[in-house]
């Protein structure tokens, strides 16, 4: 059988994302005010999709943590793929819309969906901000990694987990927040 599969992120209004990433929509507004965020373009209501909620999410941890928010766009964009991995597995996380697939099927496109063809290169499952440049962070796969950046220049280290990070989004979000369209191809 083949077929073919669109991913349909959910969008999120500024009160859902504000519920789920803990940025106020006075926040939200202040922050595209200040070219931290981008304005709207097209003059319509702001929706914000999965990308941007773990953006927003990052740049809240990181903020609170005392960070000039302004450095977290890069850190916050570094974020969005090791948390949208996660989220592929997490139940109730994703559904799939149109003809059926078989459970392999399902799990081969939930795999793929933000893997790498090499198996030796990895996301990091950890952000760790290490200095007050806008390029001091860095992702890690393992915990273990992040002592290195411990330094006596830098006695202070900030880290996300972006395994827990996807979780958190997936509960506050209450429902799910991809969706895959599938149609069968003759």
């Amino acid at each position: 059988m083949n077929w073919t599969c669109r991913t349909v992120d959910r969008e999120f209004t500024p009160a859902e994302a504000a519920k789920i990433s803990g940025v106020s929509t006075a926040l939200q507004r202040d922050w595209r005010r200040r070219g931290i965020l981008p304005e709207n373009s097209e003059g319509k209501w702001t929706r914000w999709d999965l990308s941007e909620v773990i953006r927003l999410c990052v740049m809240k941890l990181f903020s609170d943590a005392g960070i000039d928010v302004s450095k977290t766009v890069l850190v916050s964009q570094m974020a969005i793929l090791p948390t949208l991995k996660v989220i592929g597995t997490i139940d109730g996380a994703t559904e799939f819309d149109g003809n059926e697939l078989s459970i392999e099927e399902r799990a081969s496109i939930l795999r793929g969906m933000v893997g790498t063809s090499d198996p030796r290169h990895t996301l990091g499952r950890y952000l760790a901000a290490c200095g007050e440049g806008e390029t001091d962070f860095r992702r890690v796969d393992k915990f273990e990694d992040l002592k290195s950046l411990i330094t006596r220049d830098r006695p202070i280290l900030s880290i996300i987990d972006c395994q827990n990070l996807a979780r958190l989004i997936v509960k506050r979000a209450a429902g799910p927040v991809i969706r895959f369209e599938v149609e069968i191809v003759e």
